[in-house]
């Protein structure tokens, strides 16, 4: 894609560079819901059972089980950790990076493909959410498997990509539940159907596709039956995804506009180029009356978007299954601008300044006032990075070059600076994994740790032997007071602890920091504020 020396290898040293900072990703501890996943595949592990799911012994139903046989996977080949866990993850988002370059080079050419795959590697919710594991980690590789094979069934109807096709959706909903099909049979039939080609719609193979992706995704159904029964195959197909988004399951606000400002950092540094692309093609299609070569990307993302803008329940994950056809969108207005080399390459090419700009602006707030202290080898990085940066603009004339380039370097630079600095500092700062710890180091034979008044999973994952789940005060005043036991607890579960009149052996405190706060602690001023006291008790 790049002919000139230079420019490869000042690619290629941004590749490098955005490698290290995905995989520094790997060690920093798990919490929330990654800790809640880390946890059942551990005892997955443990327990070698892949069918029945459980967290903390109790059975569990609220996630299929993909991503945890594959963090199961990873412990299996070199043990309990954050890195293992991680892991196998991460090497399917990197085969996911060329299901994205299959997809934009079947749906247009060999360059859109490439930029497609660029656009994916360099953004900012693949770094993210490769750190900070969601079942959307996996999900949306498998929905681009999906994709691109079923695309390629549509063209070649060849029984191949129909039964890798319908394969990636049976994992895609491995992951996510029936999510997983709905994006894709919105990208395919948006596309049949706009592109008036209703016979293909009389071929079997779509229907007999759909039998072959419930034999992928039985083993998620077995386990449900077998712990749940029939309120457990309910649970899959509606409450998990459609109650969920009708506030039936859970309650939330709606924000109408809750995914359009969380692409503005989501698709960091391509979101400007993602509206501008969003814009031209809406234009183009209203133009021509809504005569296009394709529909995968205009079906596949405009109605799963507008459904969850709609939607009661907003995450900034859940915009995920989407984000490769976002890429696939993206890539294929470049390679029209580069072509073209008119008004959109230059507005193109200002959004891009003005991007990289405010994300070296952003840098140096992070390691000069927000989180200073920076290592010295960020600096030695800093430094050259933002020289190259400066040198593509002023001496490369490469059309694409000045356009992907400098976002490619500074992207790359602030996953390093995020992954090793900032959040590595900020999931520091989780009392549950250093109190599992100092237990695991200190607890004598036959030790029990016990969980009380805390309501996320974090404990459970890093404590060996495993934390046990306390709820009711009653059981806590029998375990208090026993010798050899250890409560890890918040100030109120403390308050009870102290009501029983049991004289501790040690109580340690943490200061912790609850993550859905992270705003005010990203603020210098407020940082202290936001930290939490609990407690490690030893009787």
């Amino acid at each position: 894609m790049f002919e000139n020396k230079t420019i490869k290898i000042i690619f290629f040293a941004s590749v490098v560079i955005a490698l290290v900072g995905y995989f520094s990703g790997l060690t920093i501890d798990v919490t929330r819901d990654a800790g809640k996943y880390a946890t059942v595949a551990k005892e997955i592990y443990q327990n070698g059972n892949y069918i029945n799911l459980t967290v903390h012994g109790q059975p569990y139903d609220q996630k299929p089980p993909l991503l945890f046989w594959l963090g199961a996977l990873g412990f299996s080949m070199g043990g309990i950790s954050n890195f293992w866990f991680k892991l196998p993850l991460l090497l399917l988002v990197f085969a996911g990076f060329y299901w994205a370059y299959r997809l934009g080079e079947s749906l247009y050419n060999k360059r859109v493909g490439m930029l497609t795959a660029i656009v994916l590697f360099f953004s900012l919710i693949y770094s993210m959410y490769s750190m900070d594991i969601h079942t959307d980690t996996p999900f949306q590789a498998f929905i681009t498997l999906a994709l691109w094979q079923l695309f390629e069934f549509i063209k070649t109807k060849r029984n191949k990509n129909w039964i890798l096709g319908f394969i990636g959706i049976g994992l895609s909903m491995l992951c996510k539940g029936p999510l997983g099909g709905v994006i894709v049979a919105f990208a395919v039939l948006g596309h049949i159907l706009l592109k008036r080609d209703f016979r293909s719609l009389l071929d079997y193979r779509w229907y007999l596709g759909s039998v072959l992706a419930f034999v992928v995704v039985s083993p998620a159904l077995i386990g449900l039956w077998n712990q749940f029964g029939w309120e457990g195959i309910r649970f899959f197909f509606w409450d998990n995804n459609v109650g969920r988004m009708t506030g039936t399951y859970v309650k939330a606000t709606n924000d109408p506009v809750f995914y359009v400002h969380s692409l503005l950092y989501l698709l960091l540094p391509w979101c400007l180029l993602f509206f501008i692309s969003a814009f031209s093609d809406l234009r183009k299609q209203i133009l021509s009356r809504f005569h296009a070569d394709e529909y995968f990307t205009f079906a596949g993302i405009w109605i799963f978007f507008i459904i969850i803008n709609a939607s009661s329940s907003q995450l900034p994950n859940y915009v995920f299954g989407i984000v490769p056809l976002m890429g696939v969108l993206i890539a294929k207005w470049v390679d029209v601008a580069l072509v073209r080399k008119g008004r959109l390459l230059k507005i193109m090419d200002r959004s891009q300044v003005f991007v990289v700009s405010v994300l070296w602006l952003f840098i140096g707030l992070i390691v000069f006032y927000l989180f200073p202290g920076a290592p010295v080898l960020l600096f030695a990085l800093l430094l050259p990075g933002l020289a190259l940066t400066v040198f593509v603009y002023l001496k490369i004339k490469d059309d694409l070059a000045r356009l992907i380039l400098p976002s490619l370097i500074t992207f790359s630079i602030l996953t390093v600076v995020l992954n090793t600095h900032v959040f590595s500092y900020m999931f520091s700062l989780q009392a549950p994994p250093e109190a599992a710890r100092y237990f695991n180091e200190n607890a004598r034979e036959g030790d029990v740790l016990y969980n009380y008044k805390y309501p996320q999973y974090e404990l459970f994952f890093y404590s060996e032997p495993q934390a046990t789940q306390v709820n009711f005060e009653h059981e806590m005043e029998c375990i208090a007071g026993v010798e050899g036991n250890w409560v890890f607890t918040n100030p109120e579960g403390l308050g009870d602890l102290q009501n029983f009149n049991f004289e501790p052996d040690t109580v340690i405190e943490y200061k912790h920091l609850y993550l859905n706060r992270g705003g005010r602690f990203i603020n210098p001023a407020t940082r202290d504020k936001v930290l939490q006291p609990m407690y490690l008790v030893k009787y």
